[in-house]
């Protein structure tokens, strides 16, 4: 996942997080039970400053706990090159093992291979590096989010109309999957039609693009977000425009959205989003230092893992087990 608002109330959570060291678990210096050394491994995550972020950082720390592994979790606050100055210093430090969370997949090949130089792994969570040189990736199936996400727009569309399509920053890497899902989902149904627009994941320029599309082309009548941050943009530019009819209204607008956010959760309780695409980022976190363990102790560990995804509406979204349902608890 990627977006850019920086969400205060979460603030303190992010500054706990920015050099938070041991989990429970031994240090570094000290031995297991059975006279092993603790595995120490460095979690690099290009912010916590949002809730998916913090939330894939608590599942890096929850299964460092069951691992008995000692975990320091640096934030980069979206700088590619503050976190080349991590890697470095991590290294220095004597870390095992990094997994890495890259805030621009190019500009960190220059890490990774200063990762390999020195002799250790590194395992990537949420997106990529380029030429596969990762030694581990954990992502989550943004094309098939963006093909279950067609589906559930044209059924609410009666499979019809002109969608807009609010896409993540052109080139990023969940954008180009998410947004590749989605239009081959749309293509099995040939009565809609898809306007793409760029709104670089920020709910300021999907607020934008809501009014100035709306405004040249009225016959919209569905919208997908490439992330549930977006949607909240796109609820304040359809009620500038008298665009906002509840869900179950006669001329309301459908909306679906990526992440299953606790704020998207909310919205669609309340009738304002029809549906999202749950993204468990607790998961996400604990299989990537799983892999980096699995890794140090010279098991094979696939390249690419994906995490799954599902369909959130009004009928589950009370469901415990969604991550955003988590985070709020």
């Amino acid at each position: 996942m990627k977006t850019s608002p920086k969400l205060a109330v979460l603030a303190a959570v992010s500054a706990a997080a920015i050099a938070l060291t041991g989990c429970g678990a031994p240090s570094a210096a000290q031995e297991a039970d059975d006279g092993t050394k603790t595995k120490k491994i460095a979690v690099l995550l290009y912010s916590q400053s949002f809730e998916f972020m913090v939330a894939l950082g608590q599942g890096v720390k929850d299964k460092a706990k069951e691992l008995g592994v000692e975990v320091t979790v640096l934030d980069a606050k979206g700088d590619s090159s503050t976190q080349i100055s991590q890697i470095q210093d991590q290294l220095a430090q004597g870390v095992d093992g990094i997994v890495l969370s890259p805030n621009n997949s190019a500009e960190l090949v220059p890490g990774v291979q200063m990762i390999h130089d020195a002799g250790k792994t590194v395992t990537t969570v949420d997106s990529v590096i380029p030429g596969d040189i990762a030694d581990a990736a954990v992502a989550f199936d943004n094309e098939k989010a963006g093909k279950l996400g067609a589906e559930a727009l044209a059924k609410l569309m009666g499979d019809k109309g002109t969608v807009l399509e609010y896409q993540g920053a052109k080139g990023a890497y969940h954008a180009i999957l998410r947004g590749k899902g989605f239009n081959d989902g749309v293509k099995q149904f040939p009565g809609i039609k898809v306007i793409g627009r760029d709104a670089q994941w920020t709910a300021d320029n999907a607020l934008s693009l809501t009014v100035d599309n709306f405004t040249a082309d009225s016959s919209i009548n569905g919208l997908f977000s490439h992330n549930d941050e977006m949607v909240r943009g796109i609820v304040s530019g359809l009620s500038q425009i008298n665009k906002d009819a509840p869900v179950g209204a006669a001329n309301h607008i459908p909306l679906v959205g990526v992440d299953g956010t606790p704020l998207a959760l909310d919205r669609i309780r309340n009738g304002v989003q029809d549906a999202t695409m749950d993204q468990n980022p607790f998961e996400m976190g604990a299989l990537a230092l799983q892999a980096q363990v699995d890794l140090l102790d010279g098991k094979q560990v696939p390249k690419m893992q994906l995490t799954d995804t599902k369909l959130i509406t009004k009928e589950n979204v009370d469901d415990p087990a969604l991550w955003g349902n988590i985070f709020k608890d």
